[in-house]
């Protein structure tokens, strides 16, 4: 059982590792609101780009601007 658990968190952990790693390389992603018929210039979530941040580099962004402004 204890092999079991170690191998499913040894897999999130390369899952994890590779996803930060695509958001380091790659940060914006398709619109998921404008994907199917391209640029949607009344799109909010894009603002007409077509593209938006990916989810982990929001997170990453937050996660800097709080700590940015908690040790201010």
């Amino acid at each position: 059982m204890t092999l079991l658990i170690a191998l499913l968190l040894l897999c999130l952990l390369i899952i994890t590792v590779c996803y930060v790693g695509w958001c380091a390389v790659s940060p914006w992603g398709t619109c998921v609101r404008c994907r199917p018929g391209g640029k949607n210039r009344t799109c909010r979530a894009c603002n007409g780009t077509g593209m938006r941040p990916r989810l982990g580099w929001q997170l990453y962004t937050y996660a800097r601007r709080l700590y940015r402004d908690g040790t201010r």
